[in-house]
Formats: structure tokens, C-alpha cells, sequence
């Protein structure tokens, strides 16, 4: 359900006699619960599999768009390159025969890492530590 202008994700989304049960109390407006999933507690693995899968995607975009095409990874249009597929193919294609931090080292060149992940924010670290300064963003 999309947020309509001046509602927060704190915000109840039906009254309450539409909901079965009423929140306990007043919630800091500065939290998201709507961020929250339950698979946090049910099974935490998910999370280093979406943290792999991010790492993952970050190196083989790069690696595309630098090695394959030879253009910029913010700006790079990779759909219907014959090139492209044949490398994700040759990648893809191996399925769970080999492990998988070789097969990406072996397509690459380099073992998983952040850096390409890094890479890609880099030019928003400045304007990020303006933002933030002041604030209080260890929770």
C-alpha cells in the first residue's frame, strides 16, 4: 500500500476497530517499522544471503560494464548484448558443480569482496557524512 503525503511508516494504516488488536504504546516516529520482516528471528541466514547476493551483484555488474562493455557502471545499458549473455551463461550454466567463490573469481578475476559495491556509492560518501553529521547513526 503506497504512503499518501503526510503519512510515516509509523503511522497506523487502518483505524483500529478495523485491526484486530491496537499497538501497545507510542512509537519513536524515527523508526521504521515497516522495514522490519520476521525472518530477522525466524531464520537470520537469510540476511548474510541477501549481504552475499548484493556483494555478488556489485562484482558482476562491474566487471560488465568495465571489462566486457567499457562504460561507465552508473550509466551502463547491458540488455540485448550477446557478450553479456554469453558471460552469465558460461557463469549460470555451471549450477551448484563448483564452489561458488571460485566461479566468480575464475569470471572476474577477483575474489568476492565490497569493492565494487564501494566502488559504485563512492561519489555519495561525502554527501553522506554532510547529512549525517551530528547525528547519532550507530543504532
Amino acid at each position: 500500500m503506497p504512503l499518501s503525503s503526510g503519512t510515516s511508516f509509523t503511522s497506523p494504516r487502518k483505524p483500529f476497530r478495523v485491526r484486530a488488536l491496537p499497538p501497545p504504546g507510542g512509537r519513536d516516529p524515527e523508526l521504521c517499522d515497516a522495514c522490519t520482516k520476521t525472518h530477522i528471528n525466524d531464520d537470520a541466514a537469510q540476511y548474510y544471503d541477501y549481504a552475499l547476493a548484493t556483494l555478488i551483484k556489485f562484482q558482476l555488474h562491474d566487471h560488465i560494464c568495465t571489462k566486457i562493455l567499457k562504460q561507465d557502471v552508473r550509466a551502463c545499458d547491458y540488455s540485448g548484448s550477446k557478450e553479456v549473455g554469453a558471460f552469465l551463461k558460461g557463469i549460470l550454466s555451471l549450477g551448484a558443480t563448483r564452489d561458488w567463490r571460485k566461479v566468480i573469481k575464475d569470471a572476474t578475476g577477483e575474489s568476492i569482496s565490497p569493492r565494487a559495491l564501494m566502488a559504485f556509492y563512492a561519489p555519495l560518501v561525502g554527501d553522506v557524512a554532510k547529512r549525517n553529521e551530528g547525528k547519532d547513526c550507530a543504532r
